[in-house]
């Protein structure tokens, strides 16, 4: 068991919060912008061919990470200029995500000022 462990566990929420950040700071930038699509960022898991039983907690999976991909959302309302983004449904997105981000960074932040107190001899 590392130090770090529960900082490790957070790690991935926090990147794909911080990726899709961008996605939609994206979309907001190009509102105006004929013909674009509003684009989000999703999860992909490929799911195994062959499902292996595992009796151990070491035994090893043919389970692949998974990855993050940038997908054109076909939905919502398209304008004159052909262009799908509302701004105000943006915004809220925006919103959402940066509360999911600092709701991750306060448990890594967290576990990080436990470790720090627990070094410096003041556990509580």
């Amino acid at each position: 068991m590392g130090l770090f462990k529960s900082v490790e566990e957070v790690k991935p929420f926090v990147d794909y919060a911080w990726k899709r950040h961008k996605v939609l700071l994206g979309n907001l930038a190009n509102a105006d912008t004929p013909n674009y699509r509003r684009r989000d960022l999703v999860v992909e898991f490929e799911v195994p061919e062959l499902v292996l039983k595992t009796t151990k907690e070491k035994h090893i999976t043919n389970l692949t990470p998974p990855q993050l991909k940038v997908v054109e959302r076909k939905t919502g309302l398209v304008g004159n200029d052909l262009n799908n983004v509302s701004i105000e449904e943006e915004i809220s997105e925006l919103v959402k995500n940066k509360i999911a981000y600092e709701v991750y960074m306060r448990f890594a932040t967290g576990s990080l000022n436990t470790l720090n107190k627990v070094i410096k001899g003041r556990a509580e």
